[in-house]
């Protein structure tokens, strides 16, 4: 028999049975639905974190005060003078200083609104990635002036003038009781990935945070973000760093820093490893629901064995060989499989759709990543499993003796 008829008898054979076929096949629709949608939106949101942390620049350091993993007593602050030390190292090619608290915002209309107001330079826009929407951003004579200006984010201006479309540039907000003029709007850059908002920001000159509204924080800084030239490696900067900061904070040989510096490229392939585990991780368990489908096709196929032994016995009588039947009852398991599988496949699709969908519903963007290499897996593993759980109740039906089979009722 060709493959073809064999196609065609299984089909003819599974149309027969519709109900049962349909429960069969719907353990294999289940598995290959959860691992394409569960695959898909991890990748998604691996994708998410790299594009995210990859537009704060892959060749950043962040420099903070503190140590994030030991104790240091008497940790010292980042003060201004230690911003323009790192600013003079060769390897350094920006070194943006910030000063930020949480403030209330108020409007002459009666609004209100909570964010975060961050004190920076003029080189602050490109090394944080923003865009300038309406106006302008800070320039160095309004750090020069201590100038009472901001910049604020797109959920700013929305909650404050209660329309995104409107150009408030111009207007003024009090932050503390003191009037601020806004002389610009950012571009809306959405949810982080880690699910909180990068428009609801206030921007204002360094000196002017430092000076009129944050006058405790005068000589010192919050972080400094670094952005280090093509011709050096982040490791040579971060060393370069650390040995200046240890030695203008007096730090002793084999005593902690009082500091910690963030490696953007290490972070992201820390991200990287965590979230390729975890979407392996998720499609591990989605791929038990697979298993679970496999035994029940083979369960099926026993079945089917035993209520068709008197054609089996036909079929050998009339000289079909045992692996006639073997491949008979083969493809037969294997179009149940595999017509479960594209079912699953359009079924895990939708579902990573909706969970998309869902989630940038709830302010999270996230994007499902449907990989070609994901949907041509799931289908050739679909069919790998009938083949596999069809192998046993196919060798059982090849075996089979004409006479005995043909005395069966």
């Amino acid at each position: 028999m060709t493959i073809t008829t064999l196609i065609k008898e299984a089909l003819r054979n599974l149309l027969s049975n519709k109900v049962r076929s349909l429960l069969t096949m719907l353990g294999i629709f289940i598995g290959v639905g959860a691992v394409i949608a569960m695959m898909s939106i991890g990748q998604g949101a691996q994708d998410s974190i790299n594009n995210q942390m990859s537009s704060l620049g892959t060749n950043t350091l962040y420099l903070s005060p503190g140590n994030f993993s030991e104790n240091v007593r008497n940790a010292q602050d980042l003060t201004n003078s230690d911003v323009e030390a790192i600013a003079a190292l060769d390897c350094v090619e920006i070194a943006a200083p910030t000063v930020s608290a949480t403030y209330t915002l108020s409007q002459s209309n009666g609004n209100t609104v909570t964010a975060s107001v961050e004190g920076v330079i003029p080189d602050y826009l490109s090394v944080s990635n923003f865009t300038v929407a309406q106006g302008s951003y800070i320039t160095q004579e309004h750090m020069t002036e201590k100038a009472m200006v901001v910049v604020i984010g797109s959920e700013i201006s929305e909650s404050l003038f209660n329309n995104t479309n409107s150009n408030v540039v111009g207007e003024t907000v009090r932050i503390s009781g003191q009037p601020y003029k806004i002389i610009g709007v950012l571009e809306s850059k959405g949810s982080s990935s880690l699910g909180t908002s990068q428009d609801r920001v206030v921007y204002m000159p360094i000196t002017t945070a430092q000076n009129r509204l944050m006058t405790r924080q005068k000589n010192s800084v919050s972080q400094i973000t670094i952005t280090v030239k093509d011709s050096y490696s982040l490791t040579e900067a971060e060393d370069a760093i650390e040995e200046l900061m240890r030695s203008r904070h007096g730090i002793f040989e084999g005593n902690p820093n009082d500091f910690t510096i963030m490696n953007m490229q290490e972070l992201l392939d820390t991200l990287n490893s965590i979230m390729g585990t975890f979407v392996l991780f998720l499609g591990g368990v989605a791929g038990i629901s697979l298993l679970v489908g496999g035994i029940g096709i083979m369960n099926i196929m026993l079945v089917t064995v035993t209520e068709r032994t008197k054609e089996i016995g036909l079929r050998k009588a009339l000289g079909a060989k045992n692996k006639d039947i073997r491949m008979q009852f083969l493809v037969e398991s294997s179009v149940l499989s595999l017509v479960g599988g594209i079912l699953g496949i359009l079924f895990g699709l939708g579902l990573a759709s909706l969970i998309a969908y869902i989630a940038t519903l709830s302010g999270t963007e996230l994007q499902a990543s449907f990989s070609p290499v994901f949907i041509a897996g799931s289908t050739l593993f679909s069919m790998a499993i009938g083949l596999f759980f069809g192998i046993y109740p196919a060798d059982k039906a090849s075996k089979l003796q004409p006479v005995i089979a043909l005395r069966t009722e």
